[in-house]
């Protein structure tokens, strides 16, 4: 699953096996539980075709206090480097498209450079290792670890560490009884906050299947702890290519 404003995509890979992973068993080390995720889509084949992912989704937004509903559509080519488009509807548009970025706010368009350029790019490659796409085989650029054992919503969840030079450091959280990705955790520059650096966690609730592939259908985004964005993907497609068009700045 994949989302940020920023940008925090919703990319959400998953397996379930027959029988739960005992602590003493391989399948905790990282490479393990990445392989059985790939699995439950079907293998390699599935997992490519999710390099093309449109998200249409409804929420609702907290990050201003009270909640206010929102509806979205997430257009997002994992590659690296990758090409997004976020965009809030009636609200505002941000793109990054490979080494370049730009948003749109009330028709008014800007190139975003500097730290926003950093912190857009980072959370790209952010959300292209936790598509899993890059980590089919082992991988030395992403470096994998084991993080801490965690209890999240009365599930027991193993965890797994990403680290590479160009972003910060992701953690995954597998349910340990169905492979389910559970949670995922990395810091992030709040551009709202003058590029505060902030911790973004997103706990997965709910899955269902889109086009065959199984992927969070409901979720909540915690930013340092508080509740800031409920998600509930309406539709989620993976289109054979992406029109170079959705990436396209306005005159």
């Amino acid at each position: 699953m994949r989302f940020a404003i920023p940008f925090t995509l919703f990319v959400c890979v998953s397996i379930m096996f027959t029988q739960p992973i005992s602590a003493e068993d391989d399948a905790v080390k990282p490479q393990k539980l990445i392989d059985r995720a790939i699995k439950a889509m079907g293998g390699n084949k599935a997992l490519e075709k999710t390099r093309n992912t449109i998200i249409e989704d409804e929420g609702i937004y907290f990050g201003m206090g009270e909640g206010v509903p929102y509806k979205g559509r997430y257009v997002s080519v994992f590659t690296n480097p990758g090409r997004h488009r976020f965009e809030i509807l009636d609200q505002f548009i941000s793109v990054i498209d490979k080494d370049k970025a730009w948003m749109s706010v009330m028709g008014m368009t800007m190139d975003l450079d500097g730290v926003a350029l950093e912190t857009t790019q980072q959370g790209s490659l952010a959300s292209y290792a936790m598509s899993l796409i890059p980590l089919q085989k082992p991988n030395k650029a992403f470096k994998l670890s084991l993080a801490k054992r965690e209890t999240i919503e009365g599930e027991e969840c193993l965890g797994i560490k990403i680290d590479h030079e160009k972003m910060p450091t992701v953690t995954m959280h597998f349910s340990r009884k169905t492979g389910l990705i559970k949670k995922t955790k990395y810091k992030t520059k709040a551009q709202e906050l003058g590029f505060k650096e902030v911790t973004d966690e997103t706990i997965y609730h709910e899955y269902k299947k889109f086009e065959g592939f199984l992927s969070a259908s409901k979720m909540t985004m915690f930013r340092d702890g508080k509740k800031f964005v409920e998600s509930n993907p309406k539709k989620v497609s993976f289109p054979d290519k992406i029109d170079d068009g959705e990436f396209k700045k306005p005159e």
